[in-house]
């Protein structure tokens, strides 16, 4: 039985797991492949994590500039 791994769980899941990491982990996740910076710095991701987390001006600058 192959194992499973987190690129094989829907988008929607990936999204929900990495919408709960702080802002320092998320930027480390950039890294790890192509698909999860692309998850990441799209703008639905954004708009999600901005909601959840952000709570001043300067966290939604720094999320900008972690993410563009």
């Amino acid at each position: 039985m192959e194992n499973p791994n987190f690129d094989t769980l829907p988008e929607h899941l990936q999204m929900e797991i990495l919408l709960r990491l702080p802002l320092q982990s998320l930027g480390k996740c950039l890294c790890v492949s192509k698909q999860w910076a692309s998850l990441i710095r799209s703008q639905e991701f954004r708009d999600l994590y901005s909601s959840r987390w952000m709570t001043d001006d300067l966290d939604k600058a720094l999320l900008d500039l972690l993410l563009s």
